[in-house]
């Protein structure tokens, strides 16, 4: 597999963007109109596919375990918690931004810790067992495949929720299209690891 992601100073900023863009798009799934048959709050608050399927990339593009370790890491912490009432109710009390941010981080620091921390550190360890799925071994595919059933099993529950109940249809949708990427992905790499 070509690393995509080195041990230096710029990959690991380009990965920072990438969880802080990433988090933004759950903060605006959260501020979307929400319908009970779309349900984007729910894949911003309870769907797990995206984030197994874009930390898996990264991991795999990783050159080195220690890289994967600190690129998952890295991923899963930049991503940013947010309390979105507090920031809306700052920002209609005053009327100057960097006041509004410095208030609001101040405040919820121990909160975007408590749920950056140990998420981030399960996700590194979690990096360093599936960076081995690199190998062209039977282990190594085993590894490479328990994102995907997890995807798989996920977008069943998910189109079982939008068939059985009309809801979470945008959810269903996003973790089908994670699982056919991920699944190109991964027999591509499996191809050419054979040739």
């Amino acid at each position: 597999m070509k690393a995509l992601f080195r041990h230096n100073l710029k990959s690991y900023a380009l990965v920072t963007a990438l969880g802080l863009l990433a988090g933004f798009s759950v903060v605006l799934f959260i501020e979307l109109p929400d319908n009970s048959f779309l349900s984007f709050y729910y894949w911003s608050s309870s769907t797990f596919g995206f984030w197994v399927f874009s930390t898996s990339l990264i991991v795999f593009f990783s050159e080195s375990r220690k890289c994967a370790a600190i690129n998952a890491g890295i991923y899963i912490f930049n991503v940013p918690y947010y309390d979105r009432t507090s920031i809306f109710s700052a920002l209609s009390q005053r009327s100057n931004a960097v006041s509004v941010i410095i208030r609001t981080y101040a405040n919820h620091i121990g909160g975007w810790l408590l749920y950056s921390v140990p998420p981030a550190l399960v996700c590194a360890a979690l990096g360093i067992i599936l960076w081995y799925g690199r190998k062209n071994k039977i282990w190594g595919r085993l590894l490479c495949a328990m994102p995907a059933v997890f995807l798989f099993a996920e977008t069943v529950i998910l189109f079982y929720s939008v068939f059985a109940h009309q809801t979470r249809f945008f959810s269903a949708l996003s973790d089908l299209g994670c699982l056919l990427v991920y699944l190109f992905v991964f027999f591509k790499t499996n191809r050419k690891q054979q040739q």
